[in-house]
């Protein structure tokens, strides 16, 4: 976790009886404190958005004496950095409603219009994977979401911040929801999360859950990838996987982005050795030895995440395959590991949904300007 565990504390102030600290960093205690919320509130996962955070990764914490009540992760971002998905000024004036994964399309958008240099500096507060919700053991105590709110819009201003942003908020935290508002944010619908809530024993009752033309549909898809002599098992990662790199630079590629064997086989070896190859899962489809296509799940006790994927585009039995790797061969294992809940993110929620996937709506929050000189 180079860059990521703490350094020193860079503001220390008392907020109606708790402590307000910003640090740089994670704190070395971070699992310990940070109580039983999200699986990607874990340090493990916090490694993953280090460096999407600008200015470094700092930690924003309230405590009780050393014990830390609510904290979050999230940087001091100077300007508009033009990223759709992690810039608050895109997703604040409307600019990420148009992109490919619409962001607050229905508004309201505060920042339409508004010259940059009024509200940045920002201080930008969020976790890894598209999901934010408080940390620590009063996460969902409404007096320590509004002791919360208190201190960091305190130290904001004393630091010349011009504004403070939230991403991808969890919605199953209304206590922080209202501290918030209460505070003078602006809460925003961002966009639909979805996750698979595994509450069947095998495969058929996976198939139970879709709709019945779906659940023909599956079965259809499964009994041809047999005739075509594919398999598709699951297996942990391995220390050389050229397959993996190749197929997941094919992905890049046909999105339009720049295929980089060494880039992508940087990210395996960051996975392997921070997550543990334990802990990461390849669900892969073959014929003939060759890999066709694969997903990559990390396991987090009782949940499995997807993290990326790849697809041999050139060869045409892996054209319906995609599914088969993401969806069935992991609802189908599910059981056996004793996991309850697979976290499928932001997008094509559509195709997830009629896949067994459920919705939740996750939040974005600003305070407006103006509320600077009165707060």
């Amino acid at each position: 976790m180079a860059g990521v565990v703490a350094g020193r504390d860079v503001a220390d102030a008392p907020v109606d009886g708790a402590r307000f600290a910003v640090r740089d960093g994670l704190p070395e205690d971070w699992d310990a404190q940070a109580g039983d919320g999200p699986a990607t509130l874990s340090s493990r996962w916090v490694g993953l958005a280090a460096p999407r955070l600008p200015g470094g990764l700092r930690t924003f914490g309230l405590y009780d004496g050393e014990r830390l009540s609510v904290g979050f992760v999230g940087g001091v971002q100077e300007a508009p950095t033009g990223h759709p998905r992690f810039d608050p000024h895109m997703i604040f004036s409307g600019g990420s409603a148009r992109d490919d994964v619409a962001l607050a399309a229905g508004g309201p958008h505060p920042w339409a219009g508004v010259d940059p240099g009024e509200v940045f500096p920002c201080c930008l507060i969020m976790f890894p994977n598209y999901e934010t919700a408080p940390a620590g053991r009063d996460a969902r105590d409404p007096e320590a979401a509004r002791r919360f709110a208190d201190g960091l819009t305190r130290w904001a201003r004393d630091n010349g911040i011009r504004s403070v942003a939230y991403l991808y908020l969890r919605g199953d935290h209304p206590e922080f929801g209202a501290a918030l508002t209460a505070a003078g944010y602006t809460l925003i619908p961002m966009v639909e999360r979805c996750d698979m809530r595994v509450g069947w024993t095998d495969f058929e009752g996976y198939l139970r859950t879709l709709s019945r033309n779906k659940r023909t549909a599956v079965r259809r898809e499964l009994r041809e990838i047999q005739a075509r002599g594919i398999t598709v098992t699951e297996r942990a990662v391995t220390d050389d996987e050229p397959e993996l790199i190749r197929l997941r630079c094919n992905l890049v590629a046909k999105y339009g982005g720049d295929p980089d064997p060494g880039r992508e086989a940087h990210s395996l070896r960051y996975l392997r050795d921070h997550f543990g190859a334990g802990d990461l899962i390849v669900v892969e489809a073959r014929k003939d030895g060759r890999m066709l296509a694969f997903s990559l799940f990390i396991r987090d006790g009782d949940s499995l995440t997807v993290l990326m994927n790849g697809t041999d585009y050139d060869d045409p039995d892996a054209s319906f395959i995609y599914f088969a790797t993401m969806f069935y061969r992991p609802a189908e294992i599910a059981p056996a590991l004793g996991v309850r809940a697979i976290g499928y993110g932001i997008g094509t929620i559509a195709a997830k949904q009629s896949r067994g996937c459920v919705t939740d709506t996750l939040y974005a929050a600003v305070q407006a300007t103006d509320r600077w000189e009165t707060s």
